[in-house]
């Protein structure tokens, strides 16, 4: 469990703080790649379409390019709904830890969590 709470300091990253398209993953890169931490960084993350009110909740290992296959059609099930934005992202040290996050956000108390901040 301590593993977690470290991993829980590290994790939140909240993308509505700062301007241009999508500033937050060119801040990810740099501060979470390259050797800063001894870990893998595994990604939850919450797109918004900016063109419907729909969101979408997924997890991956590399940010800057799932968000380029979700714009680019390359994801099955967001493609008729883009472009998107990245909204809010939390990083975690194992992909088990990553997963477990995104299914807590595709239920009902992860959906009041996320209203509680301000995502929906």
């Amino acid at each position: 469990m301590a593993e977690r709470s470290i991993a829980a300091v590290l994790k939140t990253v909240d993308c509505n703080r700062s301007g241009g398209s999508n500033p937050s993953l060119s801040a990810l890169n740099r501060r979470y790649s390259g050797g800063f931490f001894d870990f893998m960084p595994f990604y939850v993350y919450i797109l918004k379409s900016t063109t419907h009110n729909r969101r979408y909740i997924g997890s991956c290992e590399d940010l800057t390019i799932r968000l380029s296959n979700h714009n680019a059609g390359k994801v099955r099930s967001s493609k008729p709904y883009r472009p998107y934005k990245l909204i809010y992202s939390e990083i975690f040290e194992s992909r088990s830890e990553a997963f477990k996050r995104e299914q807590f956000f595709k239920t009902i108390e992860g959906y009041n969590f996320l209203k509680s901040i301000g995502l929906y």
